[in-house]
């Protein structure tokens, strides 16, 4: 379009990809983004992101230099990084994806050299990756267009790619000025694409749906099981 066109020209020192095609899906956009990177990292964020002296990018540059990891995540400032598993619906025994946001600082210690980082299975969509171990696990699933997050990181942890989430390493989130776009026409037609998208991650992974646990539920659960340890053995010492 020519004013997208004409936004592009305004930055002359930065090389823009057209596709031949409509439609590529941010999948595969970033896809051949990553093809054509030359580096043994690449950074990876949102088109509504902006980063800044807080997003660390010589952190994250440092951390996968010295330590076997291969990718080093952000935060636009939200509770979104955490562990996955798969496992069964508790009530319907189905099979589903459970994903904690929040659970990284919970399940995980914190890194001594790098205060405010932890293991995880997931991140935001701000990050700085190893090109060759996101090249190893096929890159992001080209038939999701859209909602492809958690399919990359769901990759690299089947592969036993190690993912370090930071959350003083911040970017941030600058959303559209109202009256820039159609956001009505837009939402209606993502909420379409939407579902037909999380059905197709859904039965790449074979699973029935995907069930978000919220951090407090997760400390819940975790305080539960412990009292529960504690009562038995307090049971079995005064049976002793």
């Amino acid at each position: 379009p020519p004013d997208i066109m004409k936004k592009i020209t305004q930055f002359p020192n930065i090389r823009y990809i057209i596709g031949d095609k409509e439609d590529y899906g941010i999948s595969e956009g970033r896809n051949m983004g990553v093809r054509l990177v030359k580096t043994k990292y690449f950074l990876n964020y949102d088109d509504d992101f902006a980063v800044s002296e807080h997003t660390n990018i010589a952190t994250m540059l440092e951390m996968l230099d010295t330590m076997d990891v291969s990718l080093v995540g952000g935060t636009s400032g939200n509770d979104y990084a955490g562990f996955m598993e798969f496992g069964n619906n508790n009530v319907t025994g189905e099979p589903a994806l459970m994903h904690y946001p929040g659970s990284c600082a919970v399940k995980s210690q914190e890194l001594s050299s790098y205060p405010g980082c932890y293991r995880c299975d997931l991140t935001e969509n701000v990050f700085m990756a190893r090109t060759q171990d996101i090249l190893a696990v096929g890159g992001w699933s080209k038939e999701l267009k859209i909602k492809e997050h958690k399919d990359i990181f769901l990759r690299l942890k089947a592969a036993r790619k190690k993912v370090v989430y930071c959350k003083n390493f911040r970017i941030e989130n600058r959303r559209s000025k109202k009256g820039s776009y159609d956001e009505k026409a837009y939402k209606k037609k993502r909420l379409g694409r939407e579902k037909q998208m999380v059905q197709k991650f859904l039965n790449h992974w074979n699973v029935v749906e995907l069930i978000e646990i919220d951090n407090r539920d997760y400390l819940y659960m975790g305080l539960k099981i412990f009292s529960l340890l504690l009562m038995w053995v307090l049971l079995f010492k005064q049976f002793m």
